[in-house]
């Protein structure tokens, strides 16, 4: 019986998919027209007809920024299981790559599952879970509409 080959990551692929993801990242936060500085700064984006995405500054130091990202939906709707995640990430400035740290309502990820596992994780899960945060932040950059909690927009009349 020949033995299964171990996983190995690719590296490279890993790394861009991450540089992709800083840049979608930073330029969705960008759009809501304030910078997130301050711990629990909040930026939410509607999408028509989708549950909102809430982005929470978690944590900032001089070469990182964490935030929480939060797709949520009215918890009497029947899809809502389904709809709402939750995914911690990191933004590496000094190598302008942005990791999921935890995806899914899990836990922190480790770089590779042993296979086969009892919670039946794919070797590849975070290389996975990084490709859903670029299509994810592409669908929010196409279609949300972003504005900021706790601001307040003034209106000058003539």
């Amino acid at each position: 019986m020949p033995s299964a080959r171990k996983y190995v990551p690719d590296l490279k692929e890993f790394m861009a998919l991450c540089a992709s993801n800083y840049l979608k990242l930073n330029k969705l936060v960008g759009s809501a027209g304030k910078i997130l500085c301050h711990e629990s700064d909040v930026v939410c984006l509607s999408i028509e007809k989708q549950p909102d995405v809430v982005i929470t500054l978690e944590q900032m130091s001089r070469y990182t920024v964490t935030y929480r990202l939060k797709q949520y939906c009215d918890s009497s709707a029947p899809y809502a299981a389904a709809v709402n995640r939750e995914f911690l990430v990191r933004l590496y400035h000094d190598a302008q790559m942005a990791e999921v740290l935890s995806g899914l309502n899990e836990g922190m990820l480790p770089p590779v599952y042993i296979y086969p596992n009892i919670e039946m994780k794919q070797p590849d899960e975070k290389l996975q879970l990084n490709r859903f945060l670029g299509e994810w932040l592409n669908f929010c950059l196409q279609f949300g509409q972003s504005h900021t909690a706790n601001t307040t927009h003034l209106a000058f009349l003539q």
